[in-house]
């Protein structure tokens, strides 16, 4: 039989020599402990053994870290310097309770004497990692693979993890559930786990504070759960029994050191109706009360809920994505319809501009009858623009949408959405994105689509905003880091903009009136919508890339103000969806990118304003590199597509 010549074997050969069993060592960390920092001498080779390490460099004014790689059990750590002979270029700290073996420099050198196979190895695998750019970089090592699940009041939450690892294994992985019962049965126990199944999911109820604390240095990231028929009440008590986030610093740092757990996802258990919607109902509350990463309402017995989650968890997640376009955004429907006519699921969904219109109805989980019947009355029977008013500020009084989007939205909070859903408005203020995700939804819709010059903008704390896609059209990128799994993006910015004749100057006022062309307001509506929502091709490349499926409707006479031309647009939009759907090679929720580095231990990016702003010094920060991005293959030769029902 053939000597095993890998890395891992040759370090275990390199630790059995006379030299390496007198005078190896182990140690042990605990989660968020630093084994060594950039510029500590190197001089010890180690070889972990259980746990997972991550690897982070300075920024360059060295005031922040960037995870660049994590390190599993059978690798070394820190030999590069070891050889080269020179300080550690990174710092390396225990993601999980870790066991490491330890070989001081001068037995290092004197065993591999011994066995100079290791050096060879070891020189190999520094060359792989210099060619590749950063070390131990691969989606498989920094994809999240082990969860917590801790609640926060007295619901009882077993029943739901097994329902979300049901619904995992549904999806063709192995999982386990490690509870209470695993307590003080020895590291080993977490290593095994993971080493024998792809999904290891940790629960605790509320009273089992050992068990997990000691869950919160194993997993990669925390989903709290709560009883949300119930108001929250911000526990009082000693810190192990509270989430880090309700802690001091001092006591969350005792807890969390890297501060690697404090933004943990929020399940929220709702009471449902006879026709399975939920009853959604204290959302803001348990917001303030944890301010969690992101939010997910879930039936009390609602199992396609629970198979929302185990896609989350799994990165299977679909995230819709609708761009802004006037009225050619009606598109929207029609993929929507065909989308669930393909029972694809959607998970998160956005839009900006007439798209967050869109997205805002998908998000309340209507139906394809129920979003035909609002949209079709609050935008196509009659047109929205046409109370034209003095232009002190705009060409329309804005009076007719606002109207519309109360009596079709009512009061309605986007924290209270079935669905996570997000839309975009352009702060003319201080010339940032605003990121609507909290808050009254109609409020957020009413900015998202007031055009400059248009529509009056909508003052909000003192800040003037206008439509989304002033700076935005089509926010595929802040979807991209919403979740991880596919991104499905709608584009109807490329359509056929301004029809030169619409520009025109009417002949005869009285003819203009007489033909009802006055509803559409005059030319320099058009002028004014182009303008504001025009795109860059940039811009429009960069954030069609972060679409695993593009879908670009071109609904052939639809001008952006065409209102009445609503069946043409969704129609396109439809039949477009249901061709790109049936020229795929393979399943939707397999489209997610590969090469995105994800660091384990956070969650996936909250779409909110802190991205256009630096971050603070005292905040570890982390990197996202993309890796050879491209868009999805097509079979050859376009399929016919399936007739609609």
């Amino acid at each position: 039989m053939a000597e095993d010549t890998s890395l891992e074997a040759a370090l275990a050969r390199l630790f059995n020599t006379p030299t390496g069993l007198k005078a190896a060592s182990w140690i042990t960390l605990t989660g968020g402990t630093r084994l060594f920092s950039a510029g500590d001498e190197s001089d010890h080779l180690y070889l972990l053994r259980s746990g997972r390490m991550g690897v982070f460099r300075h920024d360059d004014d060295h005031q922040g870290l960037h995870l660049i790689g994590v390190i599993k059990p059978g690798e070394p750590v820190g030999e590069m310097s070891l050889i080269a002979d020179t300080p550690h270029t990174s710092t390396v700290i225990a993601l999980r309770d870790c066991e490491l073996m330890v070989l001081p420099k001068a037995d290092f050198l004197k065993a591999i004497e011994a066995a100079p196979d290791v050096l060879l190895a070891l020189s190999k695998q520094m060359i792989e990692r210099a060619r590749s750019g950063t070390p131990r970089e691969g989606r498989r090592h920094n994809t999240p693979n082990v969860f917590a699940f801790f609640a926060l009041n007295d619901i009882i939450v077993r029943p739901l993890v097994e329902r979300i690892a049901e619904q995992v294994r549904a999806l063709g992985y192995r999982v386990a559930v490690l509870d209470k019962d695993h307590h003080g049965t020895g590291a080993d126990i977490f290593a095994e786990a993971e080493a024998h199944n792809d999904y290891v999911l940790h629960v605790a109820e509320k009273p089992e504070s050992h068990w997990r604390l000691l869950s919160s240095r194993q997993v990669d990231h925390t989903f709290w759960i709560a009883d949300a028929r119930h108001h929250s009440q911000r526990p009082h008590s000693d810190p192990a029994r509270l989430p880090a986030s309700t802690l001091n610093l001092e006591d969350s740092q005792l807890l969390d050191p890297l501060g690697l757990q404090r933004a943990p996802d929020l399940i929220l258990i709702q009471a449902q109706e006879a026709d399975g919607r939920k009853v959604i109902a204290h959302t803001r509350d348990w917001l303030d009360a944890f301010k969690p990463a992101r939010w997910f309402h879930v039936g009390e017995h609602s199992l396609p809920d629970a198979a929302r989650i185990a896609r989350i968890v799994t990165g299977h997640s679909i995230g819709v994505v609708f761009s802004g376009g006037g009225a050619r955004a009606f598109s929207h429907i029609g993929a929507v319809q065909a989308l669930r006519e393909a029972h694809i699921p959607i998970d998160f969904i956005c839009g900006s501009s007439m798209g967050a219109i869109i997205g805002g109805c998908v998000a309340l989980d209507w139906s394809d009858a129920e979003i035909d019947a609002h949209i079709r009355e609050a935008f196509v029977v009659s047109s929205p623009l046409d109370d034209v008013t003095f232009p002190f500020v705009a060409l329309t009084g804005g009076r007719k949408v606002d109207q519309r989007l109360e009596q079709h939205f009512g009061d309605v909070l986007i924290e209270d959405l079935p669905l996570p859903f997000f839309c975009l408005s352009s702060n003319l203020t201080s010339g940032t994105i605003k990121v609507h995700k909290t808050g009254r939804l109609r409020q957020a819709l009413r900015a998202s689509i007031s055009l400059p010059g248009v529509m009056p903008p909508v003052v909000e704390d003192d800040q003037v905003l206008v439509d989304g896609a002033v700076m935005r059209s089509f926010p595929a990128l802040m979807m991209r880091n919403s979740h991880l799994g596919t991104v499905i993006g709608v584009d109807v910015t490329r359509a056929k903009g301004i029809d030169p004749k619409s520009v025109h100057v009417p002949k005869s006022l009285p003819t203009w009136f007489l033909k009802g062309d006055w509803r559409k307001g005059p030319p320099i509506v058009s002028i004014l919508m182009r303008s504001a929502t025009i795109t860059t091709a940039a811009d429009l490349e960069q954030s069609r890339l972060a679409c695993d499926l593009l879908i670009i409707p071109e609904p052939e006479g639809v001008e952006i103000r065409e209102w009445h031309a609503y069946d043409l647009a969704v129609e396109s939009g439809y039949q477009t969806s249901v061709q790109s759907l049936a020229q795929l090679e393979q399943p939707v929720t397999q489209l997610r990118k590969l090469g995105i580095s994800l660091h384990p231990n956070i969650p996936a990016f909250t779409p909110d304003d802190s991205f256009l702003t630096p971050p603070r010094p005292d905040k570890l920060k982390y990197t996202l590199k993309p890796q050879g991005v491209t868009l999805p293959r097509f079979l050859k030769g376009p399929k016919k597509p399936q007739p609609k029902l």
